[in-house]
C-alpha cells in the first residue's frame, strides 16, 4: 500500500465522517481509515514533505482570515493579555515537568508534549524531528478527544443556534493564491532562520494583513473542501503515527495525555475564575478562550452557546501564534539538554 492509496483512505474516511456532523469528525474518521489499512498491511508510510507543507499554508491561512484588525483591537485587554499568557505559561510549564520528571519523556519530547492545544503546529514540529515521536501524536490525539468531550458537553448546555457556512465566490481564488504564494516565499526564508512550522505561522500573519490591509477585511473563510484536506492529512498523520504503536504503548501515552490535558483544564478554570472577578468578564468565556483547544472547535462551541465568539477566536489565535513562536527559543537548549 503506497502513500497515494493511504492519502485516499484518509479523505474517503474524513468525507465519510463529514456526514456525522460531529466535532472534528473528518480528523478522527480519517485516522481511523489509516489505522485499519496499515494494520492490516503491516505497512508503514511517511507523508512526503509537500503535504506537509500544503498543510501547514491551509491551515496558518485558514486562522489569519477569521480575524479582523478591529475586532482585535476591540477585544484586546492588558489586563486580559496578561491572564493569557499566565494561564498558557502555567498550562505549558506543568506539562512538562509532568512528562519530563514523572514520564521520563526527553526535553524536546516533554516541550511538544505540554504545549497545548496547537495540534497542527505540532504534528508539524514532530514531524521534522529525525525520528519523529508517537509519544507526543498519542497524547495530543487524547487532548483532542478530552477536549472536543468538554465542549460538547459546554454546548449542551446554551441555546443551540448553528452556525452557516460561509460561501467563498471564485473571484477571490486570486487573492487566495497570492497569499498562499507569499506564505511559501516567506515560509522558506523564515525556515532558514529557524521558525518552527514556518509555512503555517506566515500563512497566519500573511493572510490576516493581505485580507486586512487590501481587501478590508472581506475574505471571512476559506473553501470548505481545502479545510477537509487540511483536517484529513492530519487524520492520515496521526494514524500513521498510532499505527506504529503497540497497545501497550499507546496506553502508557494515553495515560500521560489524560493526566496532562485535566491539568491544563483545572488551570485553566482556576485563571478564567480570578480573571473573571477582576475584569467582570464572563468567566465561561475566559474558560472557551484559554482552554487548551483549537480554534475551530472553541469558535464552535462560542457560536452555539452565543458566548462572544470573536473574542473567543482571537483569543485561540494570539495563543496559538505565540505557541508556535515557543518551540523556536526552546528547541536548541533542549536538544542540547537531551543529547547530555
Amino acid at each position: 500500500m503506497g502513500v497515494a492509496v493511504i492519502m485516499l483512505m484518509g479523505l474517503l474516511g474524513a468525507f465519510a465522517a463529514s456526514f456525522l456532523n460531529l466535532p472534528m469528525g473528518e480528523l478522527f474518521g480519517a485516522t481511523l481509515v489509516v489505522i485499519a489499512c496499515l494494520k492490516t498491511t503491516g505497512k508503514k508510510i511517511r507523508l512526503p514533505g509537500i503535504v506537509i507543507l500544503l498543510v501547514q499554508i491551509i491551515l496558518g491561512v485558514s486562522i489569519g482570515m477569521t480575524v479582523q484588525l478591529t475586532q482585535l483591537v476591540a477585544a484586546f485587554s492588558p489586563m486580559l493579555f496578561v491572564g493569557l499568557i499566565l494561564c498558557m505559561l502555567s498550562q505549558t510549564m506543568v506539562s512538562y515537568l509532568w512528562l519530563n520528571k514523572k514520564e521520563g519523556w526527553r526535553p524536546f519530547e516533554s516541550l511538544l508534549g505540554a504545549i497545548p492545544g496547537a495540534l497542527g503546529a505540532i504534528l508539524v514540529l514532530n514531524e521534522e524531528q529525525e525520528k519523529p515521536s508517537p509519544k507526543v501524536i498519542v497524547s495530543h490525539t487524547v487532548r483532542l478527544l478530552m477536549l472536543v468531550v468538554l465542549a460538547g458537553f459546554i454546548a449542551a448546555q446554551g441555546a443551540e443556534v448553528l452556525p452557516k457556512d460561509a460561501p467563498f465566490p471564485l473571484s477571490w481564488a486570486g487573492h487566495l493564491i497570492a497569499i498562499a504564494a507569499m506564505s511559501f516565499l516567506l515560509g522558506k526564508l523564515t525556515g532558514y532562520l529557524g521558525l518552527p512550522a514556518p509555512f503555517m505561522v506566515m500563512g497566519l500573519f500573511v493572510s490576516l494583513a493581505y485580507n486586512n490591509w487590501l481587501l478590508g477585511g472581506v475574505i471571512t473563510a476559506v473553501p470548505k473542501e481545502l479545510i477537509l484536506f487540511a483536517t484529513s492529512m492530519l487524520g492520515v498523520l496521526i494514524g500513521v503515527r498510532l499505527a506504529e504503536t503497540t497497545a501497550r504503548e499507546a496506553i502508557r501515552y494515553s495515560k500521560a495525555g489524560f493526566i496532562i490535558t485535566a491539568m491544563g483544564i483545572a488551570i485553566t478554570i482556576g485563571y478564567a475564575l480570578v480573571f473573571s472577578f477582576i475584569t467582570t468578564k464572563e468567566w465561561e468565556v475566559l474558560l472557551l478562550s484559554w482552554l487548551p483547544g483549537s480554534v475551530e472547535a472553541m469558535t464552535a462551541v462560542a457560536i452555539l452557546i452565543g458566548l462572544e465568539p470573536a473574542f473567543v477566536a482571537i483569543n485561540h489565535v494570539m495563543r496559538l501564534s505565540l505557541l508556535y513562536m515557543l518551540p523556536s527559543v526552546c528547541k536548541t537548549p533542549l536538544q542540547h539538554l537531551s543529547r547530555r
